[in-house]
């Protein structure tokens, strides 16, 4: 790796055999971790939907008091599943 990170733009005209053979695993991980979309959801505001939906509030009413979209919601709640699942199976 050079002197400073590779840009989104530098990464995708490289391609990903180019990029894969360049670099190792953990710098791509790396990269990976540090681009893509910001959340839309608080910490805070995760911890609400979670306490929210413990009290048998609807998805609907939760996006409607957070100020954002249902399908935001419903991502949430299903990552959130997801990653219980996991844990049981430790």
């Amino acid at each position: 790796m050079g002197e400073k990170p590779m840009t989104v733009a530098e990464m995708a005209r490289m391609g990903g055999l180019a990029r894969a053979q360049a670099y190792s695993k953990a710098q791509i991980r790396a990269w990976g971790k540090l681009g893509g979309r910001p959340s839309a959801l608080t910490v805070n505001q995760g911890q609400r939907i979670a306490e929210w939906t413990r009290h048998g509030i609807g998805q609907r009413t939760i996006a409607e008091r957070l100020g954002v979209s249902l399908r935001t919601v419903g991502r949430y709640l299903k990552r959130l599943r997801g990653h219980r699942r996991s844990e049981s199976r430790l």
